[in-house]
């Protein structure tokens, strides 16, 4: 009975701090936005606010969606500084590797834990995957929770993206089937048994920028290299964007964030970066921002910048069998594709009108492409090809006769009266 006693003060006061986040929770919300949308046209800024997925979540939950810890001075000399040169032609005014062919994976959801590191990497992989292996619009998706809970970048508490682009390197990342995402640091023994075997690597990483980067380097980046990884600092009002152009308004430092650049803007004078918050926050998950938040402004944009280089992972790559023959009668076969490693991604394609592709396509890895021959009702044996990757796979089908097959015309029956 005393024990209950001496609850119901701690009770009530709980109670009272629940009705007055209930009252003034929303309001306090409101005044904050305001100020956000009034600091916008004071300082003139291509953005605006507005209630988001992020925005309503409580300080503390805010900052567990972030997650970068930013690399360390000895660490830094540990990588090359990449030297990108500039195509003799120019850049282009504008870039974009998710239009108008797609090179840039669906947007991913990092959730309450601080592991912006992890899907900033991971993504930079997949891009740089589907772009060596010239394989667009393709949802690869690889395990950011092996980074988390197998490597030794970081956890939920938060995490460097040099070392986790060295764990890429040199173990690489299966599948996320392998290892589902769960927000939490779990244990790599969760982990399916070809985690360390069955994954995408990188051949190499390098620094496009440290300390000073320019819009020119991280340019140069993105052309030559594709989607790039990079850091920034996250302030208060980034956290209620909804579209535009991104500048820092007003608000606190929040803590630091990776994220992936995927393109820029000459005209407009941004990048267009990939986040990991979910497509219900920003552009479907995008965000655009300004050449101008840049170090060494306040936001740091781009200060810890990084490019992925591919291995030639299909060197090696073979079909069986090479060549097959049909009667006229076509019908049904199949090809095992014998690749080098699950980094290793390639196409079916047929190149004949009368040959379809009937499996999935495309593939990483060893696989099995399936197809189907129509009947031949020419008086010629034809010849057909199939390409697996650089690979070309050859099916002959003789012709039913020396006459071409005619259909036989069906009398009308006419009825009796």
């Amino acid at each position: 009975m005393t024990d209950r006693i001496a609850l119901k003060p701690i009770i009530r006061s709980v109670l009272i701090v629940l009705l007055l986040l209930l009252a003034f929770g929303p309001s306090c919300l409101a005044a904050e936005l305001g100020e956000i949308q009034a600091a916008i046209v004071q300082k003139g800024a291509q953005w605006q606010a507005g209630e988001t997925s992020m925005s309503v979540l409580p300080p503390a939950q805010q900052k567990l969606r972030l997650g970068l810890i930013l690399p360390k001075d000895e660490d830094l000399a540990a990588a090359p500084l990449a030297a990108m040169s500039m195509p003799p032609a120019g850049l282009p005014v504008a870039l974009d590797w998710t239009t108008p062919v797609n090179f840039v994976t669906p947007v991913r959801d990092q959730k309450s834990c601080g592991s912006c590191w992890a899907f900033a990497t991971a993504a930079a992989l997949e891009s740089a995957s589907l772009i060596k292996n010239t394989i667009p619009c393709y949802n690869l998706d690889t395990s950011e929770q092996v980074l988390v809970s197998c490597g030794s970048a970081g956890s939920c508490s938060g995490g460097y993206v040099d070392k986790a682009s060295n764990y890429i390197r040199d173990s690489g990342l299966p599948y996320e089937a392998c290892f589902p995402y769960t927000a939490t640091n779990n244990t790599c023994s969760a982990a399916c048994a070809g985690y360390k075997t069955d994954i995408f690597k990188t051949l190499s990483w390098s620094w496009v920028a440290t300390t000073a980067p320019t819009v020119d380097a991280i340019k140069n980046a993105l052309y030559n290299s594709g989607p790039l990884v990079t850091t920034f600092a996250v302030y208060g009002d980034f956290f209620s964007y909804k579209n535009g152009i991104y500048k820092h308004t007003t608000g606190n430092l929040a803590g630091y964030h990776a994220v992936l650049i995927v393109g820029y803007n000459d005209t407009e004078q941004y990048f267009k970066v990939k986040n990991s918050w979910g497509t219900a926050w920003g552009e479907a998950g995008f965000f655009r921002i300004a050449y101008s938040e840049l170090a060494p402004a306040t936001v740091l944009f781009g200060r810890y910048t990084i490019a992925y280089t591919m291995p030639d992972t299909c060197n090696g790559l073979s079909i069986t069998p090479q060549t097959v023959t049909f009667n006229y009668s076509g019908g049904t076969g199949s090809i095992a594709v014998d690749a080098p490693g699950l980094g290793c991604g390639w196409n079916a394609k047929s190149n004949a009108s009368w040959i379809t592709i009937t499996s999935a396509n495309p593939k990483f890895g060893d696989a099995t492409v399936t197809y189907t021959v129509q009947k031949n009702f020419g008086t010629k044996i034809r010849t057909g090809t199939i390409s697996v990757g650089a690979k070309t796979f050859t099916v002959t089908q003789k012709s039913l006769t020396k006459y071409p097959y005619i259909e036989p015309v069906k009398k009308k029956e006419i009825p009796v009266p």
